[in-house]
């Protein structure tokens, strides 16, 4: 394992060095460009599945990320680099935009006048009605105390809002258990790790952060104004990119789920085996993953 780290980092370094990539990198960031690929190499070196990804699969998946100027130190929580391991193929790197990244990629559009998202705690919330989609908060926050315990066991669910230039308003709130239900039905890597009783998926280490990037995404998605830029953000997320730029969806492909044999993520250390399994899924993608 150490050796085929080794190799990779020096192949990365490799293919960073040559002027084709160079180029590329210096026509989509320009100035930034040198600064963005010196993080590929800090991203990669500090995570040890990542080590094992192909280079091609890296270089691609930060290529695609650097075409949205989006940083991918997942630290910073815009956009991150995520190994998958395939069977037959072995570990290859997949982009995936975070929460911010898609506030971010909003912001710029120039369509928005304010927007915000928060985990919603169980005394801020008065009221839900799912049917029309009306939801009540408390009006006075300042002796509210479950927000301020920082006890997860009283997060009640997800919401995210925004307001375009021309006075529309839309918002959105799930509640924990839509959540769930939601990561269950169309990522791979959840199921894998609710059945199975792990947590290599960033659904299970960072559920927080994973649920709002869904609150998020389906609000814009299904009711804000999608620049150019943000319609292929929408496309373009947790997919593989091969040298080429053709992209394949991964945690939840069309035909049986074993054609994926470890779905990890970037932001643990631990590999398990993954056993095989009979089930089939129906969906290819799905706008909140």
């Amino acid at each position: 394992m150490a050796g085929t780290e080794v190799s990779v980092m020096k192949e990365l370094k490799g293919i960073l060095a040559t002027d084709n990539v160079k180029n590329r990198f210096n026509e989509v960031l320009g100035k930034k460009a040198p600064q963005f690929m010196t993080s590929i190499i800090n991203v990669v070196s500090q995570n040890n599945q990542l080590k094992q990804c192909s280079a091609n699969s890296i270089m691609s998946s930060a290529l695609v990320a650097a075409s949205y100027d989006l940083p991918i130190d997942s630290n910073l929580g815009f956009s991150a680099l995520v190994p998958y391991k395939l069977k037959d193929v072995g570990y290859q790197a997949q982009f995936q935009i975070m929460y911010k990244g898609f506030i971010q990629l909003a912001i710029r559009s120039g369509y928005y006048r304010r927007m915000n998202y928060a985990v919603v705690y169980a005394d801020e919330l008065v009221s839900y009605n799912p049917v029309y989609g009306d939801i009540e908060f408390a009006k006075d926050f300042s002796n509210l105390k479950d927000r301020k315990s920082g006890d997860r066991e009283k997060i009640v669910g997800y919401f995210a809002w925004f307001e375009l230039n021309t006075g529309y308003r839309q918002e959105l709130y799930m509640t924990v258990e839509d959540v769930e239900n939601h990561a269950a039905k169309y990522s791979q890597a959840y199921r894998y790790d609710k059945n199975y009783h792990k947590k290599n998926s960033k659904w299970t280490t960072d559920f927080d952060a994973m649920a709002l990037k869904t609150v998020i995404k389906l609000l814009l998605s299904k009711w804000g104004i999608l620049s150019v830029e943000m319609q292929r953000a929408l496309e373009d997320d947790q997919k593989i990119f091969d040298e080429n730029g053709n992209a394949e969806y991964t945690d939840n492909p069309s035909g049986p789920v074993q054609d994926i044999d470890e779905p990890i993520d970037v932001f643990s250390e631990d590999v398990q085996e993954v056993p095989e399994e009979q089930e089939t899924t129906e969906e290819t993608s799905e706008e909140g993953k």
